[in-house]
């Protein structure tokens, strides 16, 4: 008590605006985690927070900064850990990679894995415009395995007609409509197009003579999400709760399958002879419980060793999705991993270049 009667004033606290970032960093952090290690057969709901993953991570990265810059010392020991602990995940999503180095003397090759979105047969886009523009670009990619999806029995035929140049090249589509094609300069030793047990997925298994030796490709396409334009245009507004609730049960079918749709792919993988390359669009993010157990299998992601940067390949609504790309497993160097900004589908292309690692 103060002289004259009066209370003493107690010093106020300062409001700490860090919180709005750590806080809820740190839930989108631990539920992304979570989604990437349950099956979503057991908890469907946790499945969709890998798309926020790097959203949470970010904003923990900020709220730190913020703290280390008001110097409130003791409150950055808990969420440095977290970001250094998760690390291996955020580099998943935003890549420090430069590639590595060639350590072998075999000469490297380079694969190609792009969804062609049918080649814009229904006009999403400028239809005969991006067709022909398609086959410009065709003719200046010069990688020499092109896995390619969504991709038409006649798509080469639709190709030449608006000036592509296959040259030597071999071309192997899907058997009827639409699906996984390989295109390739490389001689062909087998090939097999099948589909998964469950769900709509489709590969086309291949096997290549590389100037490294024998390769098994796999060109995949697993299950689609099969979202209506009236989906996309409410993610676009803002969902009402039943369109909410049908979005939400969408996205969780199709991780369930996905989920299960990798297990099978992965015992194919086991049974390869040769050093295996899975490449196509996976209609997931690497923070999912798909990619994840790919990678536990053996599998290295190309973008983690020779990218930088994002590398955002899908064109949608959600900005910043990585859904297509290149898993290799240890026989492989991963000296690059290139996504291109076109236009010309939903997706982007994206290019890899391999070594077979002989030492």
């Amino acid at each position: 008590m103060a002289r004259g009667g009066k209370k003493e004033k107690l010093p106020t606290r300062r409001w700490d605006g860090s919180g709005l970032f750590v806080v809820p960093g740190l839930v989108l952090v631990a539920l992304g985690e979570a989604g990437a290690r349950l099956d979503p057969t057991w908890i469907p709901w946790l499945a969709p927070f890998g798309l926020t993953y790097a959203w949470g991570w970010l904003m923990l990265l900020l709220g730190v900064l913020w703290r280390l810059l008001s110097f409130r010392w003791l409150k950055v020991v808990v969420p440095i850990a977290v970001l250094v602990a998760t690390w291996p995940s955020a580099s998943l999503l935003c890549s420090l990679g430069g590639g590595e180095e060639l350590l072998s003397d075999d000469q490297s090759w380079s694969l190609l894995t792009f969804n062609v979105r049918r080649l814009d047969e229904f006009d999403w886009l400028e239809g005969d415009q991006t067709r022909r523009e398609l086959a410009s670009w065709f003719n200046g990619c010069t990688d020499d395995v092109w896995c390619l999806q969504e991709f038409p029995v006649n798509g080469a035929d639709v190709l030449r007609k608006w000036g592509w140049e296959a040259g030597q090249r071999e071309v192997l589509t899907w058997p009827k409509g639409s699906g996984p094609a390989l295109i390739t300069s490389f001689p062909v030793e087998r090939v097999s197009s099948w589909m998964f047990g469950q769900g709509a997925g489709r590969v086309m298994e291949v096997d290549l003579s590389t100037p490294g030796g024998n390769v098994r490709v796999f060109n995949v396409h697993l299950q689609s999400l099969y979202m209506s334009q009236a989906d996309y245009a409410a993610v676009e507004e803002g969902p009402n709760r039943e369109e909410g609730k049908r979005i939400l049960s969408l996205l969780t079918a199709a991780y369930r399958l996905r989920a299960a749709q990798v297990k099978e792919l992965m015992d194919r993988v086991k049974e390869s002879p040769w050093p295996v390359v899975v490449a196509g669009d996976f209609n997931d993010g690497p923070m999912s419980f798909a990619l994840r157990n790919l990678r536990k299998s053996g599998l290295k992601d190309t973008f983690e060793q020779a990218s930088w940067g994002m590398g955002a390949t899908h064109i949608g609504t959600v900005p910043g999705l990585r859904i297509d790309g290149a898993l290799v497993d240890s026989s492989f160097q991963a000296l690059r991993h290139t996504t291109y900004s076109v236009t010309l589908s939903d997706h982007r292309p994206v290019s890899v270049e391999l070594a077979i690692d002989v030492q």
